[in-house]
This record gives C-alpha cells, sequence and structure tokens, in this order.
C-alpha cells in the first residue's frame, strides 16, 4: 500500500497563471500532463478520494485510428439524435451560469460555488481558442460542454448538465460529439482529463478506445486497453469489506 510518506516524495502540484499560448506550446503543456481550471493552468499527481490520498493519471485518446466507438456508445448516439445541439466560441451566459449551479446540486462535498471556478470571462481565447457545445431538448438548454484548439490536440475543459436528463448521459454524450469533431479537425489527440488509480466517478473515462496515460515519473504516454463501465459504488463497497 502506500504511504502517505511515499507521496511526499514525488509529488507534483504546480500552478501557473493563465496567459494567451501558442497553439503548439499548449499542446506542449497538455502532454506534459497540465490542464486548464478557472484563470491557472495546473498539474497535480495527487488527489483525495472518499478522505484517502490516491494517484492521479492523465488521459488522452489517440485519434490517428478509428474511434470504433462501443456498442453502448453508438446506441447512446442514437438516443439522443432527438437533441439539438449548437458548436460556437464559448460564452457564459446567466442561462448557463444558472444550469451549472443545477448541475452542481449532484456533488456531496466541495461544491463549487461558480462556474469561474473551471472557466474565466476570456475563455474563448485564453489560453487558445475555446469552443463550447451547447445541447437543447425541445429548446431548453440541457448540457454545455467547453473545450480548447491546440495545433495538434484538442483539449476537453469543462462539462455540465441538467440533472433531471440524467438518464441521457450528456457527460459521455458530449464527449463522443468533441471527438468526432476533434477527428473531423485532423488533430492526433483529444486530451479529457485524468481518473484515479482507485474506483472512483472518473472511471467512465476509461470506456474509450485508443486511449493513453501518462507515466508521472518519465513523462511518457502508453496504451490502456479500454475499461467497460463499471459500477464504481460497487466496487468500492467491496473495497471497504476488504480492509
Amino acid at each position: 500500500m502506500q504511504t502517505y510518506r511515499s507521496f511526499l516524495e514525488d509529488i507534483v502540484d504546480e500552478s501557473i497563471e493563465m496567459l494567451p499560448m501558442e497553439p503548439a506550446q499548449f499542446d506542449s503543456f497538455l502532454y506534459q500532463g497540465w490542464r486548464l481550471l478557472g484563470y491557472s493552468v495546473i498539474r497535480h499527481n495527487f488527489a483525495i478520494c472518499r478522505g484517502r490520498i490516491c494517484r492521479t493519471i492523465p488521459l488522452r485518446i489517440r485519434l490517428d485510428a478509428p474511434l470504433n466507438f462501443s456498442k453502448s456508445q453508438r446506441q447512446l448516439l442514437r438516443r439522443n439524435s432527438d437533441l439539438k445541439y449548437r458548436c460556437a466560441p464559448i460564452q457564459l451566459t446567466p442561462e448557463k451560469e444558472q444550469l451549472f449551479l443545477k448541475h452542481t446540486e449532484r456533488f456531496r462535498d466541495r461544491q463549487p460555488l461558480s462556474v469561474y471556478s473551471f472557466l474565466n470571462p476570456h475563455s474563448y481565447e485564453i489560453p487558445v481558442s475555446g469552443m463550447e457545445f451547447s445541447i437543447y431538448e425541445q429548446g431548453k438548454l440541457i448540457a454545455c460542454s467547453y473545450f480548447h484548439i491546440g495545433e495538434t490536440a484538442i483539449s476537453a475543459t469543462y462539462c455540465f448538465f441538467d440533472p433531471a436528463s440524467d438518464r441521457r448521459s450528456l457527460g459521455t454524450y458530449t464527449m463522443l460529439l468533441e471527438l468526432q469533431l476533434a477527428q473531423q479537425f485532423g488533430k492526433q489527440y483529444y486530451y479529457h482529463g485524468y481518473c484515479y488509480d482507485v474506483p472512483s466517478q472518473f472511471d467512465y473515462k476509461l470506456n474509450f478506445n485508443n486511449i493513453e496515460v501518462m507515466d508521472w515519473k518519465t513523462g511518457a504516454w502508453s496504451p490502456q486497453p479500454r475499461v467497460p463501465v463499471r459500477k464504481w459504488e460497487s466496487l468500492v463497497k467491496e473495497e471497504g469489506e476488504k480492509m
């Protein structure tokens, strides 16, 4: 079992002010495990999950091969084919801020107070061009996802949705839209954040083909087999029973 001492010996916890970047420079930051958060660019190799320290694992998806969506992902695209969506430069509005607040009702702890915890008023152009997918059901805004565009890569920045539409799996749905768009743009990589080295709510990010993970010690990226969606709550319960 990892000890707190071993984490402290090789800890990565860095943050810099977000400033305009050239797209190729942005790619370099993504390659090194950095991501966007509000007014900063950050990276860290640890997190707290269920009161215990764990490792973060940076993720990306290669786009130079067929995406080969799983059967459930193809079904999700068909199931949501009645939705309308709009792709445009990032523009934060009161309507989107209200939707964000509804989204945060899902969180049990560390509830963010504002969408500006994740984005900023200039996210459409800083550090690079930022775009958004706005998803509508019968004219009502039910989800927004945000991403930033580098020279060879796209970075998924944040997504929020109406909890009442939870059955539509809008977090995964907007990822599929972003992946398709990134491939249409001719990008090589889609960076979709990180997961933990223990079961968590981020496990859905592993349910894709062509995934690569970053090794914090070497900085190298290596292939990671797709992990079908797991009932992570059940895994947590099993984990607790074994302790």
